[in-house]
């Protein structure tokens, strides 16, 4: 019974991964998002730090901004399979409300951690969060859902994905790894392009992975996989 289940997960993990490497190889435009993403993480807060508070927020909209982008073209590589730069320009604001409100859903719940005194519970509820939300990028392109249900709708999911979403997770941050260990060796500003070229392609093909395992996972249960095992 382990081995019919673990050949199940084998050949899901293989559809995901080639369809989801290929589609991403077949669109590189999903690069711009993704270095958009990038440069906003590593650079602004060097340019609005001196505006406080100001600063924050406007780096919080851009960023969120990026995302947005980032999640409407995945999405439209995962849906039809490619992705243009006119879908890039509208993906900026496309799930711009969507990105904020869990932001702001998920600060909130930090500012309740901060308040209590440091605790084992505190960081079992950062490890749940982390966990039981991980889905919401995927679930806020592939469908809509209000702030409370998104976090609702990704609960579920991990919960009844939680053994086949993980493990391929934790081997695309392996393999992102091993990609920026490989490039972060080069020298001078060279390097320093070539990290982020493949910091960014990095992230494309794991959302684009991420992505289309989501839907394999969510269109068949272990239950319905082992029954079209049995009767194939």
């Amino acid at each position: 019974m382990t081995g019919g289940w673990l050949r199940d997960l084998l050949t899901v993990y293989r559809i995901a991964f080639t369809r989801g490497i290929t589609l991403a190889v077949r669109n590189p435009v999903l690069i711009v998002p993704a270095l958009a993403c990038l440069y906003a993480r590593m650079l602004l807060p060097l340019f609005l730090a001196p505006l406080g508070l100001v600063g924050g927020l406007v780096f919080v909209l851009v960023e969120s901004t990026c995302w947005s982008a980032m999640l409407a073209c995945t999405g439209e590589v995962v849906r039809h399979g490619r992705v243009g730069m006119d879908d890039v320009r509208a993906g900026f604001t496309a799930y711009l409300g969507d990105v904020l409100n869990v932001r702001f859903a998920l600060w909130l719940l930090a500012l309740l951690l901060m308040a209590l005194p440091p605790s084992p519970l505190t960081l079992i509820v950062r490890i749940a969060v982390f966990v039981f939300f991980n889905a919401v990028p995927e679930l806020i392109y592939l469908g809509r859902y209000g702030t409370a249900d998104l976090l609702a709708a990704s609960y579920r999911f991990i919960g009844e994905n939680w053994i086949e979403w993980f493990p391929a997770t934790i081997l695309m941050l392996v393999a992102a790894g091993g990609v920026v260990g490989l490039v972060a060796g080069v020298p001078g500003v060279l390097g320093e392009v070539l990290l982020v070229l493949a910091l960014g392609a990095v992230l494309g093909i794991g959302l684009t992975v991420r992505g289309v395992l989501f839907l394999e996972l969510g269109q068949s249960s272990r239950r319905g996989r082992a029954f079209r095992r049995a009767v194939s």
